[in-house]
């Protein structure tokens, strides 16, 4: 439903990751129909669909370029040559990704080169350049993808406050492994070998002495 977070949970390999590429049609369904907004995703203009999505992942891609054509590569027109980079947006972006105190205080301010796929950032800064380029794009549905699994715990608070503001007024899909993460969400769907198993909310499901509550017990035992 618009508006809404939904958490998707369940082992490795349950097919968490394949549900939300199906999505913007990264790959297609073998069988069976998605729907967004009452419309088949085949009967979707292809750029018009992907408008729609934002993403981020714990694999950020970034390009050997400054800060501000990174960012500004979520635009939604596709459109970053020149002068086509609204600087205040991107400043903005920056702001809502816990980053532009960081970003103005580099040699070159937004110009500077991040390196070969951000080689110059930390993993921690790498994410955040990822939430800014989300929040630049201001897509209406958000997937965060592991979005903080490979952060430290100090990394992981400025990323998890930075997400928390993108998800504002936004419909979200969020993959993790953390269940902690993931405590708030409307509803959590529990996936296992392909096929959803379980789905309420995390208190709810913790009660049911489901799948989803031996993953937490797990983990938390861990």
């Amino acid at each position: 439903r618009r508006g809404e977070t939904v958490a998707l949970v369940g082992p490795s390999g349950a097919g968490k990751s394949t549900l939300v590429n199906l999505l913007p049609r990264f790959i297609e369904p073998s069988s069976g129909e998605i729907r967004l907004d009452g419309r088949p995703l085949r009967d979707w203009d292809m750029r018009a669909l992907r408008r729609q999505f934002a993403l981020v992942s714990q694999d950020v891609v970034l390009f050997n370029d400054s800060v501000a054509a990174n960012v500004a590569l979520g635009d939604a027109n596709g459109d970053v040559n020149g002068d086509a980079v609204d600087e205040t947006r991107v400043k903005d972006a920056l702001r809502a990704a816990n980053l532009l105190d960081f970003v103005l205080a580099l040699p070159q301010g937004l110009h500077t080169t991040v390196g070969h796929n951000g080689s110059q950032l930390s993993g921690g800064q790498r994410q955040r350049v990822a939430i800014a380029r989300a929040v630049y794009k201001d897509a209406p549905i958000l997937i965060l993808d592991e979005a903080t699994s490979a952060l430290d715990a100090e990394s992981e608070r400025a990323v998890q406050d930075a997400l928390e503001r993108l998800m504002q007024g936004r419909t979200t899909l969020v993959i993790a492994h953390r269940l902690a993460t993931i405590e708030h969400a409307d509803r959590v769907l529990v996936l296992d070998a392909g096929r959803l198993v379980e789905q309420g909310r995390h208190a709810d499901l913790l009660a049911g002495d489901g799948l989803y509550a031996r993953l937490h017990a797990m983990q938390f035992r861990t």
